[in-house]
């Protein structure tokens, strides 16, 4: 169930900015402008003999000017006076010459003057009639050839606004100032309703966009935009390179400029509301800064946070480097000197506390949408396989296809699944038959329309749809699985022919055949029959340059249904006292070369999708099942990642004197000698089974099939997976005690009937100390392969970052539950948060509290994403939930393909310097793909989650559940978000 409000970046409702002033009346519009043009002049020269008077007011007197201006703009923002048959100038006084009638008397000139060009107004009272003859004097309105100024609060900007700040960006400002009055808060609602027309502004040149990103001005954003999910609702923007502390916000749809919600888009920030959007080049008073001045005060407060950062409660200096950090060095032994930026989250939750970080966190910026970048690829769009030549798929305009329901009116609309999106306009003919042609009932079936980027119009006001089709009906699985794969772009389809001509010759270089069998006209479903069946084997010519490591004691460890294993395990004690750790990663690099067929597309899928009724792969089959895939008791190619490390779970070396022994990563060949499952590593730790030396097992316990091979005994498995956990165990609770976090959300698991689609057991998925073993262990050997990537090959190595919480929506959390429980959240750093959370485990008795407290404070947490290290500055490297200063995935190549990127480096590093400078991928490349596989990896994250409420709601249907509790976590302002335990939704 989702909460309106949780795409503010912040925590900022909807209210914060719903305040919009009222539009002029349009038939006088034009008009009015070529007054107000003709005023610029006089108003200039009156804001220039004010602005001398300005500096004889005291401290004292700004200080209620900028009280009495926030409690004006709070009551008389969007008010508009204006006498019967006369339209309202827009134009605003200062505050400041209002206030220079008390305190100069070359102010006084300066009103003389005014009265002499017009007639002077009645005063007008602000604040309920308030008579204060000081500061909070009514202010007087002047005339000028009969149109009244607005009485404006406080302090006003006399400004046009046609004219630019700076004289930057007249032209946009110029063609778009009509629409923006006259349609702002008609355009609110993202459509045309009765005699009311939008008109979007043109897009801004895509080269010139280029060229200012790249030139890092300051004015100028890329970002990917979220929309909220309510009609005409305000979107967000998050910096891709970090440069806003903020997100920014896209306050009315006029500004959103026809862009839509996940659309990468270049965002023009506009100025702040109570700067002069006409500045006196000439007289430039302290208290009215530029642009630049105001930066200076931003940096200032951010460099108050880092001053703060680096002290304790107690005035102690925090490390300035992780590699200062003593816990740091015990724990990770990061070998990369990196500063420690500021990980403090601006805001404590002290709201009262004008010194806290709150209270100098820079303000909101607010921005436009000046271009749109189309996608490069749509979803499905694929080469032909009847006629390979064909090449017109790369050249049709981008795409995004649409899913929804039809509505019937005097248009017909396309209500997208995603609310967030605008209702759709359908052009041309709509197929309302489905694929076995017979007619469907418009009310419950489901449709798919493509978008066109680029086709929708400037004078559009909704965007049009073409295409659009039926896809089935609601309810039913199958049409709403197809549906969902297709809404998220993620409906990949059957791997091309050239993709499967290429695993055809991967798998064909490692099947044993007998010589009957081996024939040169066998087809590429005979090749595959014969590697499942008599199994997949490397050839000697593989084995070269690899490290042998078959008669080693490796074993996996996965879910209970898993097909494609791609990691493994060994542990050995050492004579020093230490244990070495292997972590065997699938050499899915060794299968797939970089410029082939099944390399591109395993590059446009990115992910493996994995839903509740089937798994849409990134690879084929043959290569996620078999080749790669590291079966027990068969020869496999792997990629190695093996250190020494200490029983406490530390990576210090005791004597002091790293070896380059310590840490080995390479290629190497493998055997598996059993395929565990977590439920039974899970019975080994807990001493179900195999706990003497010579008891009989229990299948129940400990099945057949998942039992040792190749000359290995029970309990010498038994013993490993045991001392795997004590290791593990010993680590991850110094982790969190050096400052990682855990917020472990619940996930659903369903058990399926026969029929494979109707849901006979729900329950939230079990975590238990055999996961928690593997992801120890999976966590280090993603670390280390992280810093081998960043020493060897610089900007060019893929990280994983993870940014702090959005801090606004964590102040939320942390004031709710000093409200609702009385309980203190701590919320400095990932470290405080997490002993906050120890703590309120151990003093709260109500798992329900808990539980609530958790799945709120997962909802201001950022998603980490994928980078490349060049292209983001290093401090901003680091992984916030981890507490690390770098991160990257290596460990799941088989349905990732950051890490196949990563292997790809690694061995680069391996092979020398020239390996590395002869990689075919350029920093900027490498960063492409890394927001590609972020852009995947969240689409299949929605998919997965539909997929979950689909099975759910089928579940529920036929088992409905009474009396289930449910907590309301937080009001919107139209929806509320209700947390149920029992489901962990």
């Amino acid at each position: 169930m989702t909460n309106d409000n949780e795409a503010y970046p912040e925590g900022v409702t909807a209210a914060t900015f719903s305040r919009q002033r009222r539009p002029s009346q349009k038939k006088n519009h034009n008009r009015r402008n070529q007054k107000d043009n003709e005023e610029q002049p006089r108003q200039k020269n009156h804001r220039h003999n004010n602005k001398k008077n300005d500096k004889s007011n005291n401290e004292t007197s700004s200080t209620k000017q900028n009280k009495n201006r926030s409690d004006s703009e709070a009551g008389d923002r969007g008010k508009s006076h204006r006498r019967p048959g006369k339209t309202t100038n827009q134009n605003r006084e200062s505050p400041n010459e209002a206030n220079s009638d008390s305190n100069s008397k070359s102010n006084s000139k300066s009103n003389n003057s005014n009265r002499s060009r017009g007639q002077t107004r009645n005063n007008r009272r602000r604040n309920n009639g308030s008579t204060d003859n000081d500061d909070k004097n009514s202010i007087t309105s002047t005339s000028h050839s009969g149109k009244n100024h607005r009485n404006a609060p406080e302090k006003s900007n006399h400004r046009d606004q046609n004219t630019k700040r700076g004289g930057r960006n007249n032209n946009n400002n110029k063609n778009n100032s009509s629409s923006n009055k006259n349609n702002k808060n008609n355009s609110t609602n993202g459509t045309a309703s009765g005699n009311t027309r939008i008109e979007y502004p043109p897009y801004a040149n895509y080269e010139e966009c280029l060229k200012r990103y790249a030139s890092k001005d300051k004015t100028l954003i890329r970002g990917r935009l979220r929309a909220l999910q309510q009609k005409g609702g305000m979107a967000f923007v998050s910096c891709d390179r970090g440069s806003q502390v903020r997100d920014t916000v896209i306050e009315i749809p006029l500004h959103r400029n026809r862009a839509l919600d996940g659309d990468l888009v270049f965002v023009e920030l506009l100025p702040p509301e109570d700067e002069d959007e006409e500045q006196d080049d000439t007289l430039i008073e302290p208290d009215e800064q530029d642009g630049a001045e105001q930066e200076d005060i931003v940096s200032a407060a951010v460099a108050k946070l880092e001053i703060d950062d680096a002290t304790d409660d107690e005035g102690n200096c925090e490390p300035v480097t992780w590699q200062d950090d003593t816990d740091q060095m015990r724990l990770w032994n990061p070998l990369v000197p990196i500063r420690k930026a500021a990980v403090q989250i601006p805001g404590d939750g002290n709201n009262g506390d004008q010194s806290s970080p709150s209270a100098v966190e820079p303000q909101q910026q607010k921005g436009k949408v000046i271009y749109v970048i189309p996608p490069k690829e749509t979803a499905g769009t694929q080469p032909s396989e009847l006629n390979p030549s064909d090449q017109s798929y790369r050249t049709k305009a981008p795409r995004r296809v649409i899913v929804g329901t039809l509505r019937r009116g005097d248009r017909r609309l396309l209500i997208p699944n995603n609310k967030s999106l605008p209702p759709f306009l359908c052009i041309g003919r709509v197929q309302t038959r489905n694929k076995n042609g017979d007619e469907v009932e418009e009310e419950s079936a489901l449709y798919k329309a493509e978008y066109v980027y680029g086709s929708w119009e400037v004078n559009h006001a909704w965007p049009p749809c073409v295409n659009t089709q039926v896809m089935g009906t609601s309810c039913n699985v199958e049409d709403e699985t197809m549906a969902l794969l297709t809404e998220h772009g993620v409906d990949h389809g059957d791997f091309p022919q050239p993709v499967l001509q290429d695993v055809e010759v991967a798998v064909q270089s490692g099947v044993i055949l007998p010589e009957q069998e081996q024939r040169q006209d066998r087809d590429f479903n005979e090749t595959m029959a014969a590697a499942l069946e008599l199994g997949w084997k490397p050839t000697p010519d593989m084995y070269k340059g690899r490290r042998d490591y078959r008669k080693e004691r490796i074993f996996t460890i996965d879910p209970t249904t898993a097909k494609d294993l791609d990691d493994a395990l060994h542990i050995k004690k050492l004579p020093d006292g230490r244990v070495e750790i292997g972590v065997h990663i699938a050499d899915v690099s060794h299968f797939v070369d970089t410029g082939t067929a099944v390399d591109a597309e395993a590059a446009r899928r990115a992910t493996t999708v994995y839903l509740v009724d089937r798994t849409v792969p990134m690879l084929p089959r043959p290569l996620c099942e078999v080749a790669c895939s590291l079966n027990e008791n068969v020869e496999r190619l792997a990629f190695s990642c093996v250190w020494k490390m200490n029983m406490d779970g530390t990576l210090e070396n005791p004597n002091d004197k790293p070896h380059p022994d310590d840490i080995w990563y390479g290629k190497t060949v493998i055997k598996s000698c059993a395929r565990l499952d977590y439920a039974t590593a899970q019975n080994i730790i807990e001493g179900k089974v195999a706990s003497t030396p010579n008891e009989v097992v229990d299948a129940m316990l400990w099945p057949q099939s998942r039992q040792p091979t190749g000359g290995h005994t029970i309990a010498q498995v038994a013993g490993d997976v045991r001392l795997m956990h004590v290791v593990a165990k010993a680590r991850r609770m110094l982790r969190f005690r050096n400052g990682a976090l855990a917020l472990n959300g619940v996930k659903l698991a369903f058990q399926l009937e026969d029929d494979g689609e109707t849901p006979m057991l729900c329950a939230p998925y079990p975590i238990r100390d055999s996961n928690r073993l593997v992801e120890e262990y999976m966590l280090l050997a993603n670390f280390l392969v992280a810093q081998r990537l960043i020493s060897h090959a610089g900007g060019l190595a893929l990280l994983r970052q993870h940014p702090p919480p959005l801090p606004k929506g964590l102040d939320d959390v942390v004031a709710v539950a000093k409200a609702g429980v009385g309980f203190d959240i701590d919320a400095k750093s990932s470290k405080a948060l997490q002993v906050s959370l120890n703590r309120l485990g151990r003093e709260c008795d109500d798992e329900l509290v808990i539980q609530c407290i958790t799945e709120m404070l997962m909802t201001p947490m950022q998603p980490a994403e994928y980078i490349a290290a060049g292209e983001v500055e290093e401090e901003f490297w680091r992984h916030f939930a981890l507490h690390i200063p770098y991160y990257t995935h290596f460990t799941s190549p088989i349905r990732r393909y950051a890490d196949v990127i990563v292997h790809r480096l690694l061995q680069a590093t391996i092979d020398g310097e020239e390996a590395v400078e002869s990689f075919p991928l350029l920093q900027t490349e490498i960063h492409a793909i890394a927001n590609h596989c972020n852009d995947k990896k969240m689409a299949s994250k929605k998919a997965q989650d539909r997929s979950d409420r689909v099975f759910l709601a089928l579940f529920l249907k036929r088992q409905p559940l009474k009396g289930q509790m449910g907590v309301v976590l937080s009001v919107g302002q139209k929806t509320f978000t209700v947390f149920v335990p029992s489901l962990g939704l």
